[in-house]
């Protein structure tokens, strides 16, 4: 049984492939999960492939989703202007927080692109609560919100972030809306080596 199967027609799917593949491998990918229904395929070439990411994206048989090659603005101008991407994966760490990232999903929207909403693999309570007040703020992140605390064996937060039945919302609140364990957070800190 495959993973669609398992999972009903319903549920959103994509793949990510983290720039890992050459161009007629990602072609043979993307022919052989045709019938999967994938939302999008996540980064399957190198971030620096556009004309390749552009030939892909063009046989329209699944949307191309960029992530690895979005760090600014700029380069979401750039991906949209090449025709390499249908969509674009926002993450805070690499565009340097809340505001530029709400600056990128309005210029993502204005250029027809899709977006996802995400965390860097593993990020606390804190970091994915950021993460869900900007999607909160989006008009439309059509590929969802793609969060990563739940990987964490310790997560050191008060309180982590709730998700029920596949919804979360923004935590109330002062700032985010989560507040750090300390003493967590102590258990992690390393003491500093002598030079």
């Amino acid at each position: 049984m495959g993973v669609r199967e398992a999972i009903g027609p319903a549920a959103k799917l994509c793949a990510d492939a983290n720039g890992g593949l050459q161009f007629t491998a990602a072609c043979r990918l993307i022919r052989e999960t045709e019938s999967a229904n994938l939302l999008y395929l996540e980064q399957p070439l190198p971030a620096d492939s556009l004309d390749q990411l552009a030939k892909l994206n063009q046989l329209g048989i699944v949307p191309v989703g960029i992530d690895e090659g979005i760090h600014s603005r700029l380069d979401i101008e750039t991906h949209a202007a090449r025709g390499a991407a249908s969509g674009v994966s926002l993450k805070l760490i690499k565009l340097g927080g809340l505001s530029p990232a709400l600056e990128c999903a309005g210029r993502a929207i204005e250029l027809g692109l899709s977006i996802n909403v995400a965390a860097k693999v593993a990020e606390t309570s804190l970091a994915s609560a950021a993460a869900v007040h900007v999607a909160a703020a989006i008009r439309d992140f059509d590929w969802g919100l793609s969060l990563t605390q739940i990987y964490l064996k310790h997560d050191p937060v008060q309180s982590a972030l709730r998700i029920e039945n596949g919804c979360v919302a923004p935590p109330p609140g002062q700032g985010l809306g989560i507040e750090v364990d300390e003493t967590a957070l102590r258990h992690f800190q390393r003491a500093a080596v002598p030079a």
